[in-house]
């Protein structure tokens, strides 16, 4: 059981857990290409929360480098979608929602890279969209690209 105000999380097959004891600084649904391609789904959202108030339990993810300034996190057993971080973002760590306990918990805050998404999949809600990233954080996304596969439109 969580402690209270904490996040909790994990891997599908629960080798990889994670705990959060800080509220999460924004939450965001993204549609670039590297995030589908990460999850295998037309969007994927993460939360932000901070590094120091963040801990891996037991075994830790496996991180692949998606491009030179962003890597994703993932479990090397179940396969599991687990996370990402960023160079630009090191001061936190950013976890797929789905892979939170209880993601009715976390609030989103804003639609990213809006101009990548994939035009069957639409959401009703009223969120901000940002063609590209959100000016709420910065970025080291190059020649209009998200900061996931080096090159990706």
């Amino acid at each position: 059981m969580p402690e209270l105000g904490s996040f909790e999380g994990g891997c599908l097959c629960g080798a990889i857990r994670y705990r959060a004891t800080a509220e999460p600084l924004r939450g965001v649904i993204c549609h670039c290409e590297p995030c589908r391609r990460h999850s295998g789904a037309p969007a994927l959202a993460f939360v932000h929360f901070p590094g120091t108030a963040f801990e891996w339990i037991g075994a830790a993810p496996a991180w692949f480098q998606s491009s030179a300034h962003a890597q994703r996190a993932f479990c090397p057993r179940c396969g599991s979608t687990l996370g990402m971080r960023e160079d630009v973002l090191a001061d936190r760590v950013q976890v797929c929602v789905g892979s939170l306990d209880d993601p009715s918990r976390v609030r989103i805050d804003d639609h990213v890279w809006t101009r990548s998404r994939v035009p069957w999949f639409d959401t009703t809600d009223r969120l901000p969209r940002f063609e590209r990233s959100s000016a709420a954080v910065a970025s080291l996304a190059e020649d209009g690209n998200p900061p996931g596969i080096s090159g990706s439109s």
